[in-house]
């Protein structure tokens, strides 16, 4: 799979912009707020409908604009597919694939991606919002079931909350809530096992030898004593008879997993609050190589991978041990502000990005 051609319009810093893509290795290279993150993003958007920063499309839309466009055309199984996201300020995002009008479940199902950059770290070091939103983007892409399911769930959520601030009775919504949610934690644990495993493995080699453990943590707790499906509505069931009276004072729902967490530790301790910022990066990195791997293995296909100076501050070593560890991937987008190593310039195709524009193709 790799995008053949994109065209962003209106979107952060870009007015317009046509790209032709290589197969292969595209590097992006410019200062600093150039806007070659804000192109990764573009194409995030394009694969999947959403931003892998987590920004509303009213931020992403370019501003004194009302619109932003991305269309690109995306080979995949030897066919090509015409893919377009728009969205207008204070209406719904508009998919469409070959000119259809399509949800965003149909660009999960259809496409896989993988991004790597900065803002990872907040995955070790943030709240669990973020940690909850990687997991719910790479496996939706594992399990179309999964992101309906979700889908549902949230859905559910929202009505149970506003019956909650009503102060109507909220219990109607619990068995739907435990029905999605008890599938959603079953696949958490069966995919953060796997994540779990491969981690360790790369934050070791990356560390020269360090220590990773991640630990998925559900809002029903238990997990130790009891991982079957019926272990888990049964608790899921009594936590939330047992938060009825505090969720009707407080007006919102306080058990599922909308309030899940990852526990991260690092050489034993806490990472969230004893890390350094370098721990928090190598882990993310570790991270993201973990699922690649999967997501590679599962869909049969290597995904399109966008990475965002993640070279920036390895050395030579270790930028060729983490190119090598990715393996055989197929279409790659890298940004960089310094020179990119040596060894992706080799059939490789080099944007000069500045102010949201290209100035020079290589």
């Amino acid at each position: 799979m790799h995008i053949s051609s994109l065209t962003v319009t209106n979107f952060r810093n870009i007015t317009t912009q046509r790209f032709e893509f290589l197969r292969g290795i595209n590097i992006l290279f410019g200062d600093n707020g150039s806007g070659k993150t804000n192109l990764l993003e573009a194409i995030f958007v394009l694969l999947l409908g959403r931003s892998h920063r987590g920004a509303s499309d009213n931020y992403m839309v370019r501003s004194e604009c009302d619109v932003y466009r991305i269309e690109g055309e995306i080979i995949t199984d030897n066919k090509s597919i015409e893919v377009a996201v728009a969205y207008q300020r204070s209406e719904r995002k508009k998919i469409t694939i070959d000119k259809v009008t399509s949800r965003i479940q149909e660009l999960y199902e259809i496409f896989c991606v993988v991004s790597a950059g900065p803002e990872d770290s907040a995955i070790l070091s943030g709240a669990p919002s973020t940690r909850r939103g990687f997991v719910d983007i790479y496996l939706s892409q594992i399990s179309r079931k999964y992101l309906d399911d979700l889908s549902n769930y949230q859905k559910v959520l929202s009505q149970k909350n506003a019956a909650l601030k009503n102060e109507m009775d909220p219990g109607p919504f619990n068995a739907l809530l435990v029905t999605y949610g008890c599938r959603i934690m079953s696949n958490r644990i069966t995919f953060l096992d796997e994540v779990a495993s491969l981690t360790r493995e790369f934050y070791r080699e990356i560390s020269g030898g360090g220590n990773l453990n991640l630990t998925y943590q559900p809002s029903i707790g238990g997990l130790e004593e009891d991982r079957s499906p019926e272990g888990l509505q049964q608790r899921f069931e009594r936590r939330l008879s047992d938060s009825r009276h505090r969720e009707q004072v407080m007006h919102t729902s306080l058990v599922g997993p909308h309030r899940d967490d990852i526990h991260f530790e690092i050489e034993g301790l806490p990472a969230r609050q004893h890390a350094s910022q370098g721990e928090w990066r190598t882990g993310a990195i570790a991270l993201k190589l973990a699922v690649y791997q999967i997501l590679k293995e599962k869909r049969e296909s290597e995904p399109i991978l966008l990475l965002d100076e993640i070279f920036a501050e390895l050395d030579e070593k270790r930028i060729h041990g983490l190119i090598d560890a990715f393996g055989g991937f197929g279409q790659l987008f890298l940004t960089t502000a310094v020179e990119p190593p040596s060894r992706m310039k080799e059939n490789s195709r080099r944007f000069q990005i500045a102010g949201g524009a290209v100035e020079g193709i290589a």
